[in-house]
């Protein structure tokens, strides 16, 4: 009978009954240390106990199932295999449906999933989900637990999710899952996998696909002799919507006098998503021409798209009353248009002259002693107001100070845009955008600090005061050499003190000299001033090669000082001195 029993066990692992009531249901997992005992219980239900009996299998890792023994069910009346007399026991409660294994002076060897199973028929028609038993000295670790959800979209009533229990030690381990509160039995628990010196479970269940779009709260819990663990089932959150952005559109037009054509130029920078159409409007109809696309990413990493279209036609068939129209749609969505309005170039390779552009940088004060100033684009015109607007390296608008007028010249438009101390330094390029009706296309002047090379600190002396008795004045100087770039600000301390209007001073141009530049900066003070015997005069130089806190360079100077010196400095007159420096 045994090998019958066997050659069914290798040929029905599991079959599913047609009378779904029958139930074996098993104790949860064990782990035990070798020497100690266990007890596990097989409950029945669903049909005439005493109609069949209930058999015990052990199923080791990589091994064959062995079959361990039986019970009569009904009668209390066991039966073992060869191998498993001596430490197996095998009883029954008849009244409460219940069979019990119990395994004494467990061993290492004793690790596995006890099955009982219902015969019938020398076959087993019905079987339990199976005990895991672990016999072991390691140390025990409790599982970390995480939820599985599907990434991307399934088909069908159902959706499949997941529970993933890792770095758990021993490998006995047991999933539950619920649902609003009631638990769900149609559930998958894979054996657990060694890596290292732990392990790692997986348990699958289905549930309907409204359910898990209603957000019904699903939990898996797990069970482990080091501690129980459980996590929350959630859906992800839906996708952002796609990115859009609507495109800064401009258009632009010229004429060619050698060929008598008329272009005219429409560019859509920045836009998302790809998805667009760009169009040219001839008063009103369609001329649309070959529109050019490329990409770009933005800062937080978006795809974004440019278009340019340019658009030819023969300036014989054009008057002062054609309009074109750029027309673009994409992006957000609706759509946005530029037009420009065709007009004879009256006076070909002058067209600005009526038009003049000034751009004036903002002061090397401003920039190194107060780290930003103005750019100020001055615009000239003979009538009409001009429309003033700045644009990056990019050609992208730049939000900049209202257009003024200036009081004392009625033709002259000033527009201002800030810049930082940064973009001074790195040499931005900032474009001041011109439109004005004497003007064909919009005229663009540039503004770009241009010096190249890296930044050399300058050595700073102050010079032997020089007195004019005929004046009765001294003049200070401050001697400014070997830097670069060019840029530099020099300004004087008296007492600490700025030198306010009372005292007169200035700083020549620096000069250039095998790369590198040298200034002189210059304090007038009277020779009752200077002969004060408390009196400090100070020089503090500004430049972007110094990097210390004050961001400066201070030499000083006092007539105390220069006279207990007096007898050194005309000794070497000739050279450059460092007087009293503090």
């Amino acid at each position: 009978m045994e090998y019958m029993i066997l050659w069914s066990l290798l040929f029905i692992y599991f079959l599913q009954g047609v009378w779904s009531e029958i139930k074996l249901e098993q104790s949860a997992s064990e782990v035990k240390r070798p020497g100690e005992r266990v007890k596990l219980l097989c409950t029945l239900s669903g049909y005439s106990l005493t109609s069949y009996n209930i058999f015990w299998i052990r199923q080791r890792p990589g091994r064959a199932p062995e079959w361990i023994g039986y019970m009569s069910t009904g009668n209390n009346s066991p039966g073992y295999a060869s191998s498993f007399q001596s430490r197996f026991i095998i009883t029954e409660e008849d009244s409460s449906s219940r069979q019990y294994l119990e395994i004494t002076s467990l061993t290492a060897e004793d690790s596995a999933v006890y099955f009982c199973a219902r015969e019938s028929t020398d076959a087993f028609d019905y079987w339990g989900k199976g005990t895991m038993v672990t016999v072991t000295t390691a140390t025990s670790t409790a599982p970390t637990v995480f939820p599985l959800v599907p990434c991307g979209t399934e088909s069908g009533e159902m959706v499949t999710l997941g529970c993933l229990a890792t770095g758990f030690n021993p490998p006995a381990v047991t999933f539950s899952w619920t649902k609003g509160g009631a638990a769900l039995t149609d559930f998958i628990q894979y054996p657990a996998v060694q890596k290292g010196n732990v392990y790692t479970g997986v348990s699958q269940v289905r549930v309907r696909r409204q359910d898990w779009n209603a957000q019904q709260n699903l939990q898996c819990a797990v069970t482990h002799a080091a501690g129980n663990a459980q996590t929350i089932v959630t859906p992800p959150p839906p996708p952002p919507p796609p990115f859009k952005q609507n495109p800064t559109l401009k258009a632009f037009s010229s004429s060619s006098d050698e060929d008598d054509t008329y272009t005219a130029s429409c560019f859509a920078k920045e836009f998302a998503p790809k998805t667009h159409n760009l169009k040219w409007l001839k008063n009103g109809v369609d001329v649309t021409s070959t529109i050019d696309l490329t990409e770009s990413k933005n800062a937080a990493g978006k795809t974004l798209y440019n278009a340019a279209s340019f658009l030819t036609v023969n300036s014989s068939d054009l008057n002062d009353q054609t309009r074109f129209t750029c027309l673009f749609t994409g992006g957000e969505g609706g759509s946005l248009n530029k037009t420009v309005i065709y007009k004879k170039n009256q006076c070909p390779g002058c067209v600005t002259s009526n038009v003049k552009v000034v751009i004036i940088g903002p002061t090397t004060e401003d920039m190194l002693v107060r780290k930003k100033g103005t750019i100020t684009c001055a615009v000239t015109v003979q009538k009409d107001e001009p429309q003033i607007t700045w644009e990056d390296e990019k050609l992208g608008d730049i939000a900049s100070n209202p257009v003024t007028k200036v009081k004392d010249n009625g033709n002259t438009y000033v527009s201002k845009l800030d810049i930082t101390y940064d973009e001074w330094t790195r040499g931005v390029t900032r474009f001041c955008v011109v439109h004005h009706e004497d003007l064909i296309e919009p005229l663009r002047e540039p503004y770009k600090r241009d010096f190249g090379g890296n930044p050399q600190r300058p050595s700073v002396f102050m010079l032997p005061p020089l007195e004019q008795t005929n004046k009765a004045e001294v003049t200070l100087t401050c001697f400014v050499k070997d830097f670069f770039p060019k840029d530099v600000f020099v300004s004087w301390l008296v007492d600490d003190e700025e030198a306010d209007s009372i005292y007169a001073f200035n700083t020549t141009e620096p000069i250039e000299n095998n790369g590198f530049y040298s200034a002189y900066g210059q304090l007038f003070v009277s020779l009752d001033q200077w002969q004060r015997d408390d009196a400090v005069y100070s020089c503090v130089v500004y430049h972007e090669s110094v990097v210390n806190t004050t961001r400066a360079i201070v030499r000083s100077i006092g007539y105390r000082t220069f006279d207990k010196n007096r007898i050194d400095l005309n000794m070497n007159i000739n050279q450059d001195s460092k007087c009293s420096l503090q």
